[in-house]
């Protein structure tokens, strides 16, 4: 009886749709313009619609849903009066933990209403989200929030991401009468954006004329005069000011236009940057001035520069204020919370009175129940409270995520000067596929500063057979992988962002961003005036992953100036046509627990396993690599010789050596061929002057000399490369001795500088482990 009270009610609900929609308020008009955003959502609350918009020129519908909105119509003025708002908002957040499931799914995106707009409007209320439903979606069934059915919101949820625009109108078009005018006001308001941060910048009077003092009052909380008297005692205080904004975008409201861009701050005692979004409005004198403004500070990336700390200011005053709000309950939650919350106070009355010490746990109340019986087409999710909040309700925890089965970096072994006093190396044996094994020992600690992507010695041995294992990867296609990390790695290094975003799907995912814009908008607002310095890339492991592959990748970066860092790139690529594309990328900072990863995803047919090896992405060439055997008539291409080279056995006859415990480090004498590597690549970086990549081969407290640290050393030798560049570095009689736990190394050394200057002597190199390789600790040199 209750479910055929719910269905007619339902109809009699939609037979009287039509005369409701004469209550809306704004038509959206979307233009194809330069200035509008790259991805956004445009909801359209007569067609109970939400559309998933694109512009590369044109402008182009991705995706069209059904969704649910208020139950009244018309714009959102104050706290539960059941309508969803119209306007330009912006997703805050990605929301997954502390869900009621029957209201809201597994899935939510909060929004930022109220804006700035709706502040000087003096509209009330909060908790206005994107979010799913744990039952088939009615329309105009929420509290003002725009529901989609749980299939349909993780359809989208890769391409939505935090700062992503979601404009909401009674009615949106594609097009429209006003084109010509949108066009003209959206050049307008770019241009006053443009000059806004230039009379910033310049310190200049104008920057006040800029903004309505009356309004932006209203937004910002405090007198226009008190804003004006802040920034003119800065502008005195300062002796310069730096203000860089970067991809402008521009989208139309109902009386409004937001501006959103990066912004670059500095200033001699606080660089800064983040997300800033300008709210204007025509003026009477014709002129659009600032309303209010919205800034969210993204992480500082940008080194130490003239002894300012990046985000410290030497007075608070300067830093700007970040002004993202906490997320809001739902509109919807907070309604049931009060209904619940009313009921139970005068339960708890009535029954103070009657037996003066008797508490009652929260009921649900009949207008409660009526609220969720609207909603509600199926039977509640077991386990889940239909009354539970956020407060109340924990989220389910999340699956685990396609496993990576990762074995320890076996790097390949270069050929290295004849001079080197070691065993010559057997033939290389043919080459194994490429399985990922799952490694039973702990994982070993992140990559030391002083490791750069160093080669190990001796055979690559194979781990015991795991309970679960993956599918072993072709050589061809790791070659293929190996080169797309390549690729990847060398536009991430040059700072060439369209190069960069190439390699990443529409709806991929970095860290916390989600979507192909976040990431550019994030990249270029840390690359502006500053690209990264040194990328380092080693391929640690590629599995199979569904129709792609999860590959993980030790990575040790060092932007311009900026001090190294050490960890782990896990990587998901997708095919896309005849590539492969990243669809999610995340970084750690300690290698993956590989025998979690392997058992949680694995086939569970066995596979005969050999250990992974590393891929070095960048192995600098020297004339040392002249000696290398000759590559099988076969290599498919240059990228696969290193692949093929990392599988080879360095002194193994066959390509299947006995098991042993991956654990287990290969025996000292075994490594002197790791050792000649590392000289040998110290030794390039050297004679090429690449001041990051040699710097990386000393321990944190390294003794060079004179000189105590890592950092001193290269200092010393950035100011002596300015004048005195090497430009041949040789090394013979290289001799190559176990000690403690190390190794020493001496050699002849003779050295050019690009101004004439010349030595000849012996050095002394003295090696201690660092991670899995070795770092220089001391150097000693003598002249002959």
């Amino acid at each position: 009886m209750k479910r055929t009270g719910r269905v007619l009610a339902l109809a009699c609900f939609l037979l009287v749709l039509p005369c409701r929609w004469a209550a809306g308020e704004w038509t959206a008009d979307i233009v194809d313009m330069e200035a509008s955003p790259s991805r956004f959502v445009a909801v359209d609350k007569k067609a109970q619609s939400f559309a998933l918009l694109s512009r590369q020129s044109p402008l182009r519908l991705l995706a069209a849903i059904p969704c649910a909105t208020g139950q009244e119509l018309g714009d959102k003025f104050k706290e539960g009066d059941l309508k969803t708002p119209e306007g330009v908002y912006f997703i805050t957040r990605r929301k997954t933990a502390g869900l009621n499931y029957e209201l809201y799914g597994d899935l939510a995106f909060p929004l930022n209403f109220p804006n700035p707009a709706d502040v000087v409007r003096r509209k009330s209320g909060h908790g206005i989200w994107i979010h799913g439903r744990g039952h088939a979606i009615i329309p105009y069934e929420t509290q003002g929030c725009v529901a989609l059915s749980t299939p349909d919101i993780h359809r989208v949820d890769p391409e939505l991401a935090e700062g992503m625009p979601v404009v909401i109108a009674d009615e949106v078009r594609l097009g429209g009468e006003d084109t010509a005018r949108l066009r003209d006001e959206a050049r307008d308001v770019v241009a006053a954006t443009v000059a806004w941060g230039k009379a910033w910048q310049d310190k200049s009077p104008a920057f006040f004329d800029f903004h309505d003092p009356e309004k932006f009052a209203i937004t910002e909380g405090q007198p226009f005069a008190s804003f004006k008297s802040h920034k003119e005692r800065l502008f005195k205080a300062l002796p310069w000011i730096q203000v860089t904004l970067s991809d402008i975008r521009a989208l139309a409201g109902p009386d409004y236009w937001v501006t959103y861009f990066v912004q670059v701050y500095r200033s001699p005692t606080l660089i800064s940057q983040g997300v800033k979004r300008l709210y204007w409005q025509r003026a009477a004198d014709g002129r659009f001035r600032i309303i209010g403004m919205e800034y969210e500070e993204m992480p500082v990336t940008l080194a130490d520069k003239g002894g300012v700390r990046a985000g410290k200011a030497a007075s608070p005053d300067e830093k700007e204020a970040d002004t993202r709000r906490p997320d809001s309950p739902s509109e919807e939650e907070v309604q049931v919370r009060q209904l619940v919350s009313a009921q139970q106070a005068a339960m708890e009355k009535v029954a103070q009175k009657a037996f003066h010490t008797l508490h009652l746990k929260p009921q649900p109340t009949p207008e409660d129940q009526a609220i969720l019986e609207v909603a509600q087409t199926g039977a509640v999710r077991p386990g889940v409270s239909p009354f539970a909040t956020d407060a109340m309700t924990p989220a389910p925890p999340p699956p685990v995520p396609a496993a990576l089965a990762v074995a320890p970096p076996v790097p390949a072994v270069p050929a290295v000067v004849a001079a080197v006093a070691v065993a010559p190396a057997a033939p290389a044996a043919p080459v194994a596929p490429i399985p990922a094994v799952a490694v039973q020992a702990p994982a070993p600690p992140p990559a030391p500063a002083a490791q750069p992507a160093v080669v190990a010695a001796g055979p690559a041995t194979a781990a015991p057979a795991a309970s679960a294992k993956a599918a072993p990867v072709a050589p061809e296609r790791a070659a293929e992988i190996a080169a797309l990390m390549e690729g990847w790695r060398t536009a991430w290094e040059k700072g060439r962002l369209d190069d960069y975003m190439a390699y990443y799907a529409d709806g991929a995912r970095q860290g916390d961003l989600r979507g192909k814009d976040a990431i550019r908008r994030q990249k270029a607002g840390v690359w502006r005036g500053r690209e990264p310095g040194r990328v380092g890339i080693e391929v640690v492991s590629i599995v199979a992953d569904g129709d792609g592959f999860a590959v993980v990748c030790a990575e040790d970066y060092q932007g311009k100036g900026g001090r190294p860092s050490q960890g782990y790139k896990i990587l998901s690529l997708v095919p896309s046509g005849r590539k492969l594309l990243i669809a999610k990328e995340r970084w750690s900072r300690n290698r993956p627990d590989e025998a979690r990863l392997a058992a949680a995803s694995a086939p569970s047919a066995p596979v005969g396993a050999a250990a992974t090896p590393a891929v070095p992405a960048a192995q600098p060439e020297s004339k040392a690599l002249a000696a290398a055997p000759a590559a099988p008539a076969t290599t498919p291409s240059p990228a696969a010789q290193p692949v093929q080279a990392a599988a080879a056995s360095a002194e193994a006859p066959t390509a299947t050596p006995a098991p042993a415990p991956a654990a287990k480090a290969p025996a000292k004498a075994d490594r002197t061929a790791e050792v000649a590597a590392l000289v040998e690549a110290w030794r390039t970086a050297w004679e090429s002057g690449r001041l990051g990549d040699y710097a990386g081969f000393y321990a944190e407290k390294a003794v060079q000399g004179t000189e105590r640290g890592r950092e001193a050393i290269r200092d010393q030798k950035a100011g002596l490369w300015k004048d005195k560049a090497p430009k041949r570095v040789a090394l013979s009689d290289v001799r190559i001795k176990p000690r403690k736990d190390g190794f020493v190394v001496t050699c002849v050394q003779d050295y050019e500088s690009r101004d004439g200057g010349s030595d000849r002597g012996v050095k002394t190199l003295y090696l201690a482990p660092a991670g899995n390789g070795f770092a220089i600790v001391e150097e000693k040199w003598s002249r002959l």
